[in-house]
């Protein structure tokens, strides 16, 4: 009996142990929970409370709430599934290779010149062609209305850009030199850094821009200026003057291709990285390396590079101009802290925006002028994160069939409104003369993001152009100076499933 009660006792008291235990585990579990929620307030309280300063301070466009400047507000149940495969991007540039296209007056019909596999001979008559500046008698007459840096030039100004750019110093046959570009810069119709508009006042549109040329990117050197510092390239599918200085020529082709080409690389997925200063003197501090810029990727050493070790780093190789012009080789130190990626990121809608929204509120530069984007450029830079290389124009990449380009021209306003519905985040959008990058529907209503010049604003009955000069969020209610509006207007979308 006695053992009995022993027994009875002891598991009373095991009990009461284990009732206190779980007492004990039920408080724990309670206060994490209090904890962890608490956690999720103060994170909404931030959240809010960034969005209430945005929405007091940052100017929104029509249509536009703070929220939809998140690119998380876009992302979606599919959003995370990839939009093109590596594989698919790799079949899209084997079958689409970069080139210019002009007109050869000798041949009689239009050509191509491939910066990656160009002849190692060029007629001089393509060259010629390809720098196209208008017959000398009608020179003065065509681009007389043109205000150069705000006033009509002085009688001659057009003869003398003409005649600096040395057309009768081309030889019958051009042997392509090769460099890289170690400044972004711009190239220019005519060897000069002027400023040309038909309107007087014009600040932002350079008519002698022909596009961007982005740093540690390839072109090929076809022609040099009769001043000697300027030379006419091929970068990509686009050609200009550009001032020799901005390049680091090579000593072959094989080298080119070992920088602009490189099999280990790192891409730029910041909007911009700036090369970070060093305790040495060295060549590329204070280069800025805009998204998409590919930079050659080392092993790993143990050694000193600019006399540290550079735990934490990535190892890369940047080229520079030697005093001779010719290119040199410099080893840098990345830290993996900036934003940069080894090899091209996974290609998903949500990649996608989140690449294009770096570049929110940037101000708008017609063919890479002030070292930012067009509406082409910026869409060329977020692809090139994903290995895509898009040509020039916004009418020639809506066209590109191989990425989905799908004509829309006279569709109504309800089919494209079902067709939105039904389009991935990401999407390219195109309406003569700008590119959109698709976001999602809001009301009904379709959104994209857009490096956009100009505007009117529906609904405010004074038809007043906005100059909004920039990168933005905004609905397709916007109207066009032909009163039409952004959705009204759009006539190629690009999805490679419809």
């Amino acid at each position: 009996m006695r053992k009995n009660n022993v027994i009875r006792i002891f598991i009373i008291i095991i009990l009461i142990a284990l009732a206190f235990g779980m007492g004990m585990v039920v408080e724990q579990w309670r206060q994490e929970a209090k904890r962890s929620s608490a956690v999720q307030v103060d994170a909404a309280n931030v959240k809010e409370g960034i969005q209430k300063s945005i929405g007091e301070y940052v100017k929104l466009m029509p249509g536009t709430t703070v929220e939809m400047l998140d690119p998380a507000f876009w992302k979606t149940e599919t959003s995370h599934e990839l939009l093109f495969t590596p594989e698919e991007i790799e079949y899209y540039q084997n079958n689409n290779p970069i080139s210019v296209l002009y007109y050869d007056e000798a041949a009689g019909r239009s050509l191509r010149f491939f910066v990656d596999d160009l002849p190692e001979e060029i007629d001089g008559r393509s060259m010629h062609s390809l720098i196209n500046l208008p017959d000398p008698e009608d020179a003065e007459e065509n681009v007389t209305k043109l205000y150069v840096n705000g006033s009509l030039p002085e009688k001659g100004y057009w003869e003398a850009l003409r005649n600096n750019c040395a057309l009768d110093a081309i030889p019958e046959k051009v042997v392509p030199k090769y460099g890289i570009c170690i400044k972004r810069t711009v190239a220019m119709g005519y060897p000069t850094e002027d400023f040309a508009s038909s309107n007087p006042s014009e600040l932002f549109c350079n008519d002698f821009v022909s596009a961007e040329i982005m740093p540690l990117s390839g072109v090929a050197i076809l022609h040099e200026s009769l001043d000697k510092t300027w030379v006419y390239v091929i970068n990509g599918s686009y050609c200009g003057w550009i001032k020799k200085e901005n390049l680091a020529m090579c000593k072959d082709k094989e080298e080119w291709l070992a920088i602009s080409r490189p099999q280990d690389f790192l891409v730029v997925t910041g909007c911009e990285v700036l090369l970070d200063e060093s305790a040495l003197p060295n060549h590329t501090a204070g280069m800025v390396l805009p998204m998409g810029t590919r930079i050659k990727l080392l092993s790993k050493e143990t050694g000193q590079i600019a006399g540290r070790e550079g735990y934490g780093c990535y190892l890369a190789e940047i080229p520079y101009r030697e005093e001779d012009g010719m290119m040199g080789l410099e080893k840098v130190w990345i830290p993996v802290a900036k934003d940069v990626n080894v090899g091209f990121l996974p290609m998903t809608s949500d990649a996608v925006i989140e690449q294009a929204f770096k570049f929110q509120g940037k101000i708008y530069g017609w063919g890479g002028s002030f070292s930012s984007n067009d509406c082409s450029g910026m869409v060329r830079q977020v692809y090139a994160c994903f290995g895509f290389e898009l040509p020039r124009n916004s009418s020639s990449i809506s066209e590109l069939y191989d990425l989905g380009g799908t004509d829309f021209f006279g569709a109504t306003k309800k089919k494209k409104l079902e067709t939105l519905k039904k389009l991935p985040t990401g999407t390219l959008l195109y309406m003569d003369g700008h590119l959109m990058i698709y976001l999602g529907m809001v009301e009904e209503k379709p959104y994209v993001i857009s490096s956009c010049a100009t505007f009117i604003a529906p609904g405010d009955g004074t038809g007043n152009v906005k100059e909004a000069y920039g990168v933005f969020v905004s609905n397709m209610d916007l109207l066009r100076k032909n009163g039409k509006t952004w959705l009204d207007s759009f006539t190629y979308f690009q999805w490679k499933d419809y």
